[in-house]
């Protein structure tokens, strides 16, 4: 009897802290609207190639993960694995906090079907700057 209480003990001490942990977050319209803005703006630039603008326009702690030169040269590397997207679907958008938001496109070419994560976050300030960038691709078959 006693066994079962500590199981059932423990249960609801996990179960009592997924709740908390899964408080959610109310999203502003507007500031997804902002995120989805400047990530389309990011997409652009990675799209024509200006991945110094990119990296520029960025916020300060996406700037800690490297120098300027390291990531252009990145950047250039694979987009030139790439290739342009032709297809890509609408962005979806996470809020993950009151100021940080991810915004992920999902695009095809002849290639790869690939996700980009753009990590948008919002300034003290109430600035929309790129904090981080992911980008994953899975080879068509």
């Amino acid at each position: 009897m006693k066994h079962a209480q500590q199981i059932l003990f423990v249960l609801l001490i996990t179960i009592f802290s997924t709740l908390i942990s899964c408080k959610s977050t109310k999203s502003n319209p507007a500031d997804n609207a902002d995120a989805k803005r400047v990530a389309a703006q990011v997409l652009a630039q990675f799209e024509a190639g200006e991945f110094s603008k990119i990296y520029q326009g960025a916020a300060p702690i996406f700037k800690q993960t490297g120098p300027e030169d390291k990531f252009v040269a990145q950047f250039q590397q694979t987009l030139k694995k790439t290739g342009t997207f032709k297809k890509q679907k609408e962005p979806s958008i996470e809020t993950r906090s009151g100021n940080e938001f991810v915004v992920t496109y999902h695009m095809e070419n002849d290639r790869f079907n690939s996700d980009l994560h753009l990590t948008i976050a919002k300034s003290s300030g109430g600035k929309f700057e790129l904090a981080g960038i992911h980008e994953h691709d899975e080879p068509k078959k």
